[in-house]
């Protein structure tokens, strides 16, 4: 009885804390950074502004304190650990199946065959009995059910998918699997149920590496646990041994189901063909919410075309943006329902990116990329045309689509695309009714598109981490969220994730993040003070990109010097403080420093 009455109590705040568990790494470190140069800077600063940044540190010390420690602390004490949580001193990572490593050798110039093959395959991870049983909505409060999609212009319902390439160099070192999930993230436990439904195919068609990503959209089905039932299923966790996790099964089956057939499709369709590299600023698209500001501000294109014209090319794209436009239809249209949330489900902006895509004769794969704390700006896709939340995702998604399929085109040539695609955001409608209205096409660059050499590399590692976030190593240890989580003797909670470098030609080189990672660890700048690696652009001395929620889903990765669960830091291009709660939503203060690392040991066995 005493324990139930301690477990319900705790429960209260459990659930305020919508994502997976786990956490940070203590792994084999490599060139540590320690510059000189931010000693300097800091003893140049003005005193005021020592104070403001000094001042939101101690506030944050403290809110950690209590917040993870204190608070995060007992309720860990409290509550049982489910039957799942495995025995960290037995556990042996070589033996923890479905994890590929990638090419044993990196090559610089083609080789073999000297060629591009390239294959596309998508189908709906949709439960079957949808429509039929309600599924909880991922993002939202827990307990938000829906069992309908959205539907389009053209009358279609929305759907969710899982879309996958598969490519190769001619190198004959193996074919390589790129998997995008509609979801909000996607557990390295999962990752490999997928892997383990694709690995006969891996063997038969020399499959080296399967990266399991996610478009990251918050309005999606619960694919991490957390929203659907997390009481019911940490009560049953502490009285019963047979296991309950968060996330619906016949979601999860119907999503491994889902991938194994976008792949099964992707591999019947490879073909050979040419590859194309280019890239824009869209920084007018997209900002960072949150000090210190940082973030990428380039869109990423790599488009396949295949020898036979008969065949459809394939455009690949990526940018660092939370799909999140729609999450914010809060409040029913039902007056007398004020409280009442936004039932229905969607793709977000990826559904009508891929729509202008498709008109326009390719197939379409988003890769989501150094998300970070970065979301739309929608000003120049909104016109200032009234619209609901869901119908702002929709307008963002087809300027976005209009941006990639036109990026290498002419102002004519974009003009007829515009037509030939319906004319989705209305110029005609539009331009001359709303004095904010702007034109995609207007001043829009013409980019030059890269002729990308048949040169494919990519290597992963695995690694175990330990809890570090007390309140998110709860949802894991209880089996809320899918994670799979190992306990030492002493009392501490671990989990397995992986990193992975990827390099395509000369022209894109790929940290593979299982984080949302903050981008000053990319970019460097004021936020990368204090962290105990050099920025990835400043060590490897590339203009890699990151492409985040790759084979995990391990929540924010912050510089542990600006780390704070909920708490304030300081903007100092606003000269105030932002409120930050980012980092209740992460792995813990040791997740930078350990996928960093980790990633710098792949690195330098490379280059």
């Amino acid at each position: 009885m005493r324990k139930a009455v301690k477990t319900i109590l705790s429960l209260m705040l459990c659930v305020c804390f919508l994502m997976p568990t786990v956490a940070f790494a203590a792994e084999e470190k490599t060139a540590v950074y320690n510059p000189v140069q931010e000693y300097i800077e800091e003893s140049q600063m003005d005193t005021g502004l020592l104070v403001k940044i000094q001042l939101s540190k101690v506030l944050n010390f403290i809110s950690n304190f209590v917040i993870n420690d204190v608070l995060g602390g007992a309720l860990g004490f409290i509550i049982p650990d489910s039957s799942a949580v495995a025995d960290f001193e037995d556990f042996k990572i070589d033996e923890y199946g479905n994890f590929y490593r990638g090419m044993e050798t990196f090559i610089d110039e083609p080789q073999g065959e000297k060629v591009w093959s390239l294959g596309y395959g998508k189908a709906s991870v949709l439960p079957a009995d949808f429509g039929e049983k309600a599924y909880a909505k991922g993002a939202y409060l827990p307990y938000v059910f829906g069992d309908a999609m959205y539907t389009d212009e053209d009358g279609q319902e929305e759907d969710l998918m899982a879309r996958a390439v598969v490519m190769n160099d001619g190198s004959g070192r193996g074919n390589v699997v790129f998997i995008s999930l509609d979801a909000m993230g996607f557990a390295n436990a999962d990752v490999r149920l997928i892997r383990e439904a694709l690995k006969d195919i891996a063997k038969e068609n020399n499959i080296v590496s399967i990266n399991v990503s996610c478009t990251h959209i918050h309005t999606g089905i619960d694919s991490q646990g957390v929203w659907t039932d997390p009481i019911g299923c940490i009560l049953n966790n502490i009285i019963s041994s047979d296991v309950r996790y968060g996330v619906e099964r016949s979601f999860i089956e119907s999503v491994v189901k889902g991938s194994k057939q976008a792949v099964e499709t992707a591999l019947k369709d490879m073909t050979k063909g040419k590859l194309y590299y280019s890239q824009t600023k869209i920084e007018e698209y997209i900002h960072d919410r949150t000090a210190p500001i940082s973030l990428d501000k380039n869109l990423y294109k790599l488009e396949f075309v295949p020898f036979d014209s008969a065949k459809t090319p394939t455009v690949i794209a990526t940018f660092g943006c939370h799909p999140e436009s729609a999450s914010y239809d809060w409040a029913s249209a039902d007056p007398d329902k004020p409280l009442s949330f936004d039932k229905k489900f969607t793709a977000d902006f990826i559904w009508y990116a891929e729509k202008i895509l498709n008109a326009a004769g390719y197939n379409f794969l988003f890769i989501q990329g150094n998300v970070s704390t970065v979301t739309s700006s929608r000003h120049l896709s909104g016109d200032g045309v009234e619209q609901s939340a869901h119908y702002s995702a929709v307008r963002y998604g087809y300027e976005m689509g209009y941006i990639i399929a036109g990026l290498n085109l002419t102002k004519a040539e974009r003009i007829a695309l515009n037509e030939k695609t319906g004319d989705r955001l209305g110029i005609d409608k539009y331009k001359d009714v709303y004095a904010e209205y702007t034109i995609w096409y207007d001043g829009l660059e013409t980019v030059e598109a890269q002729e990308v050499k048949p040169v494919l590399n990519i290597k992963h590692e695995q690694f175990t981490v330990q809890i570090d976030n007390n309140i998110i190593a709860l949802l894991g240890k209880t089996s809320v969220a899918d994670n799979f989580v190992l306990k030492d003797n002493f009392g501490r909670y671990y989990t397995v994730s992986e990193v992975g470098y990827l390099e395509i030609g000369d022209n894109m080189k790929v940290y593979m993040s299982p984080g949302e990672t903050f981008g000053e660890l990319l970019l460097g700048g004021s936020g990368a003070k204090g962290f105990e690696y050099a920025p990835i652009r400043e060590y490897t001395g590339e203009d890699i990109i990151i492409m985040d929620l790759m084979n995990d889903a391990a929540g924010y990765v912050a510089n542990p010097a600006n780390y704070v669960l909920a708490g304030l830091q300081y903007n100092e291009y606003t000269d105030v403080f932002d409120s930050d709660t980012w980092c209740l939503i992460s792995y813990g203060k040791g997740a930078a420093p350990t996928f960093i690392g980790n990633f710098y040991k792949i690195y330098d066995s490379v280059r």
